[in-house]
């Protein structure tokens, strides 16, 4: 499964949905968008209105794809819940169905079979699994994360639920957690996300809110594991003022180099919010969306918000640079260090440019061509001249003959690999 950095097609959406039309406007300026249109109650189509809609609010509709789709009732536009998840299988883009946690919304629970079939013609999978989207974040790397709802909806068949991931999602680390929330929906989008393979947000609440603790537990927990890379997760803090206050900036969307942060209700803590996603994304351009409906409330929960009502579709023709034997930290010293990356072309497109940009004691960075092994997708590069004390960054680029472009790690040059020579 795709991380939701990683290079995306579209932003999926529904209309009528609960949130300003400039909302809309904003994702639609940088992304394509799908957007699923809901019939009215006599099965009439309404894209000529929503397309309407969206020209007179200045939304550029050439970046928006409208799709009949039934999805029960205007107040059903969860569409990151009964959205289907994203694999690539075979370099094939498909997608992995489940037994949506609301099984009387029948019409939704048939969308990820007639997005398959009907628009993107790609494989189609179902697992026996009861799930939901906003129960789920991945790393992109074979790591995904969910609370313990999981386990609880599937009969508290732990083994069950992690076999069926793995088999249908390849996901080999399947982390679990407690719901420190502990509200209703236990989804872990309304307090956590992953930012990159090695990056996650939490929120914190006050420390005299009755549940200061088990957020705590488990940003402990969480910083404990290690990411793919090999080293503990970073975790990063997002303050929630606790509370009837709404603040709901871990439901967030990224997308191609953005990201979506819905606002809450408090000005210093919506600052304070975005000021984190810039810390653990720089060069990322982070936006703050108000959710005001057109009866001017707040739209926008702490149980529902933006990343509630969009999901990604990943980019069928990426470029995947998957690094795993990462050097971090202080490493001894050696006569040389091998760096190794596997970089695959979903595209199936040669690849025309895999290079090593590295700096050695902050000096300028230096770029290098990186060796492939015979006729795979390993490549590698070697430092063979180093000495005790240099300090080492380092990222990957990499480019295929149809210009499918991505790095390693997901910020590049402003948050590069990093190890020091003892």
């Amino acid at each position: 499964m795709p991380g939701e950095f990683e290079p995306l097609s579209m932003v999926k959406m529904c209309y009528p949905n609960n949130m300003p039309l400039n909302v809309y406007k904003t994702i639609a300026k940088d992304n394509k968008v799908l957007l699923l249109v809901n019939p009215d109650y006599q099965n009439r189509s309404r894209i000529e209105k929503a397309r309407s809609d969206l020209t007179n609010a200045g939304v550029n509709v050439d970046n928006v794809t409208f799709l009949d789709m039934n999805i029960d009732d205007d107040y059903a536009y969860w569409v990151r819940d009964f959205s289907p998840f994203y694999v690539f299988k075979d370099k094939q883009l498909s997608i992995v169905d489940f037994n949506y946690n609301r099984p009387q919304r029948t019409e939704q629970n048939a969308v990820p079979k007639k997005l398959a079939e009907d628009y993107f013609y790609i494989p189609y999978d179902k697992m026996s699994l009861t799930h939901t989207g906003g129960n789920l974040m991945q790393d992109g790397r074979g790591t995904a994360f969910s609370d313990d709802l999981v386990i609880q909806e599937n009969n508290n068949n732990e083994a069950r639920v992690r076999s069926l991931m793995k088999t249908y999602t390849g996901t080999d680390n399947y982390v679990i957690t407690i719901d420190p929330q502990g509200d209703y929906i236990a989804h872990i989008d309304c307090w956590g996300k992953i930012v990159a393979p090695d990056k996650i947000i939490v929120a914190r609440l006050p420390k005299n809110n009755p549940r200061y603790q088990y957020y705590e537990q488990v940003a402990n927990e969480l910083a404990n594991t290690k990411c793919i890379y090999g080293y503990n997760y970073r975790v990063y803090r997002i303050d929630e003022p606790g509370g009837s206050a709404v603040a709901p900036y871990t439901n967030s969307l990224i997308a191609n180099g953005h990201v979506y942060m819905p606002l809450g209700s408090s000005a210093s803590y919506n600052e304070r919010a975005l000021d984190v996603y810039k810390e653990a994304l720089p060069g990322y351009d982070v936006v703050g969306l108000q959710g005001f409906s057109s009866s001017n409330q707040n739209a926008f929960l702490n149980t529902d918000a933006l990343h509630c009502r969009t999901h990604e579709v990943p980019d069928q023709n990426m470029v995947f640079i998957d690094s795993r034997e990462v050097n971090y930290g202080n490493v001894p010293l050696k006569d040389k260090y091998v760096i190794k990356t596997n970089v695959v072309s979903y595209a199936n497109e040669e690849m025309s440019d895999v290079s090593i940009h590295y700096s050695i004691n902050d000096a300028d960075y230096i770029t290098c061509p990186m060796n492939q092994y015979q006729e795979t997708t390993n490549y590698t590069f070697v430092f063979d001249n180093l000495k005790s004390g240099d300090d080492v960054k380092y990222y990957i680029e990499a480019t295929d003959a149809k210009n499918n472009y991505n790095v390693d790690p997901t910020c590049g040059q402003l948050d590069p690999h990093h190890f020091v020579i003892d």
